[in-house]
């Protein structure tokens, strides 16, 4: 039973096969590389990401696709970026974008790949955007787990591909508090931690398209 549940919470973007993770918070560590796209008119229209997955679970998530020169080959990488985005589908990708008064949505991803690469597994993928009223000119944009079982890292620099006069920052998060920070570390008994816990370890890209 604890094993099924800790397939759910982590949704852990393959099949929970034969392998174990370890159970303290976070599970799983990613590195993501980060490019918004944005349009003439300064709306956000596309956010490729690559992340870069630890060491561990990329050895835990190729088990059993190994071919027959020892690596998986690309189909079975291809299946595999399948099932991490189909995963990945069912929380909006981890990612949010957020206005003044209004959230974007996620329209799906496209271009989905995996790499396995000096034995950290790559996967890439483009998210669309749309708008809910009009293009705004501030945006928020946001890559993190709310249940810190993946800790997202946001790697530096940041991309845009846009008209000239668009702007961003990055906001770090602050420092934990004593009580929050007392969590975090009994989470490593207990497996336990607030569901929205995750938001207060991400950072932020705020994007100005004002002219």
């Amino acid at each position: 039973m604890r094993r099924r549940a800790l397939c759910a919470a982590m949704i852990v973007l393959v099949a929970c096969g034969g392998g174990t993770l370890a159970l303290a918070h976070p599970h799983v560590f990613v590195d993501v590389d980060l490019s918004i796209e944005v349009t003439e008119d300064g709306a956000v229209r596309r956010l490729r990401q690559e992340w870069t997955f630890d060491d561990m679970y990329s050895a835990f998530a190729v088990q059993g696709l190994a071919g027959p020169r020892g690596k998986p080959g690309r189909e079975a990488l291809a299946r595999l970026a399948d099932e991490m985005m189909e995963k990945l589908d069912a929380v909006d990708y981890f990612t949010t974008a957020s206005a003044p008064d209004q959230d974007l949505q996620a329209i799906g991803a496209e271009d989905a790949r995996v790499a396995l690469e000096d034995g950290r597994l790559r996967l890439s993928f483009s998210v669309g955007l749309r708008a809910i009223k009009g293009n705004p000119q501030e945006v928020n944009v946001r890559v993190f787990d709310p249940q810190y079982v993946v800790a997202i890292t946001l790697k530096e620099p940041v991309r845009l591909i846009g008209p000239g006069h668009c702007r961003f920052t990055i906001i770090k998060p602050g420092a934990l508090g004593e009580d929050e920070a007392r969590r975090l570390d009994d989470s490593r008994r207990t497996n336990q931690l607030s569901i929205d816990f995750g938001g207060k370890l991400a950072s932020t890209v705020a994007l100005n398209c004002a002219k």
